[in-house]
């Protein structure tokens, strides 16, 4: 129960580090919703072959130093979930300091 309980953590978290908030107007607090929640699932979309690359090469070599032994399915899921929150954390925090990386996409930001 704790192992299904720490997952759905692990998943809560890498979704909270891999938001994008999009705002109604600059300078304000108030968030649009629809368009957060688009900029989100675009962001989860683009990413997700990044982090799956980053994923599959950490595995296998953490399997090289177990001697060829296979990670569980959950363990897999878990250095996935960690490579995007790490990830996440670091390209947010660029974005929230003025970096424009949907320009690189063709995605307007509203």
């Amino acid at each position: 129960m704790k192992e299904k309980l720490t997952l759905i953590l692990s998943v809560v978290v890498y979704l909270l580090c891999n938001l994008r908030l999009i705002m109604v107007s600059a300078g304000t607090l108030e968030v649009n919703l629809a368009a957060s929640l688009k900029a989100t699932a675009w962001w989860l979309l683009y990413t997700a072959p990044f982090y799956l690359g980053i994923s599959f090469l950490v595995i296998v070599f953490m399997q090289a130093i177990l001697g060829g032994e296979k990670l569980p399915w959950d363990r897999r899921l878990r250095v996935f979930l960690a490579v995007g929150m790490i990830s996440g954390f670091i390209i947010g925090t660029w974005e929230n300091m003025g970096a424009n990386l949907w320009k690189h996409v063709g995605m307007p930001l509203a």
